[in-house]
């Protein structure tokens, strides 16, 4: 069962949302996100839990105890990544984790004390993402060298525009400063 593969935190946080049952994405996702680091997209109807399918494995397969941002959000839009944010943040609770929304309306005080002791997860846009590499090159393999997944929401308005190339050169970049391979 899908739900006894979640670590114990994030079990607490099941039970203590009151959820009966996990829905048919998140099932499927648990099984393969726990097993293997392969890439996937979730693909399913709006509200039918993608985010939580994407995190609630990756939140028990992650040690957050290890160095730098371990898991990147990546959104198309701003209000998304502020939408996000009271979700994940309400699941990393359980976990004692920091989420960090990243972008050009957010806190600069935030920022700053998140690179000086990188640990994770940051909401970003890849706009925001392009200028850290451009303007702080060095803040980019600081807060990233070590990271583990990248989630990528809302990856259709991204297939076939300037946005989706300017992502998969990220992605690539972002790959070179990294120590090991990370999953989309």
């Amino acid at each position: 069962m899908s739900f006894d593969l979640l670590s114990e935190p994030i079990r607490k946080f099941i039970r203590d949302k009151g959820w009966e049952q996990l829905r048919p994405i998140q099932t499927a996702a648990i099984a393969k996100i726990i097993s293997t680091d392969d890439n996937y997209i979730l693909a399913s109807r709006t509200a039918s839990g993608k985010t939580e399918a994407a995190f609630l494995p990756i939140l028990s397969k992650v040690d957050f105890r290890e160095t730098g941002i371990q898991v990147l959000y990546i959104s198309p839009l701003i209000a998304l990544i502020n939408d996000q944010f009271y979700r994940i943040e309400e699941l990393c609770k359980y976990l004692d984790v920091t989420v960090t929304k990243w972008h050009g309306e957010e806190n600069k005080t935030l920022k700053d004390r998140i690179i000086k002791q990188p640990h994770g997860i940051i909401l970003i846009t890849p706009e925001s993402l392009e200028a850290m590499f451009v303007n702080k090159p060095f803040n980019v393999k600081q807060l990233f060298s070590n990271l583990k997944y990248v989630v990528i929401d809302e990856i259709h308005s991204f297939i076939g525009t300037d946005r989706g190339t300017q992502l998969k050169s990220i992605l690539s970049r972002l790959q070179t400063v990294n120590t090991k391979p990370f999953s989309i």
